[in-house]
């Protein structure tokens, strides 16, 4: 009974503590990452894993995949939770909650989803983009004169 009693007050004294370290604004900003950064994150993910798998050798891909997954899996935490800190430090919980309500309803379901899967052919333009940027990026600063 005693012992009872002794984790009961002890949780009375812990619990409190523990959710005062994590605000309201974290709980929003973390729903608003779930809702808007993770979709574009996991299908990144999913993407990178795909292509290091195929380069495996047959026998050794479901392996690979498992091994693959279980990295990334810490990695995408580590990632979402940078975003979730840093929404929680940009962005009051009204406008927290203002971005939930635009994610959770149908014009932001819709972002989330033609974002996510948008036609090769754009890929392949946004990609070319990417390149042109990054060969003019290695020019000397004064254009080569």
């Amino acid at each position: 009974m005693r012992n009872a009693l002794t984790w009961i007050v002890a949780a009375a004294l812990l619990f409190p503590v523990a959710a005062a370290a994590e605000g309201p604004s974290d709980a929003l900003a973390q729903k608003v990452v779930t809702l808007s950064v993770a979709p574009g994150i996991d299908g990144r993910f999913a993407r990178m894993i795909g292509i290091a798998v195929e380069r495996q050798p047959a026998d050794r891909k479901a392996k690979a995949k498992a091994d693959f997954d279980a990295a990334a899996a810490a990695i995408r935490a580590d990632t979402l939770k940078i975003f979730t800190t840093y929404y929680a430090s940009s962005f009051t919980p009204a406008e927290l909650r203002d971005l939930v309500a635009f994610y959770e309803g149908p014009l932001g379901k819709k972002l989330v989803a033609v974002e996510e899967n948008k036609p090769a052919a754009v890929n392949s333009e946004i990609q070319k983009q990417i390149v042109k940027l990054v060969s003019a990026l290695q020019l000397p600063a004064d254009g080569g004169r």
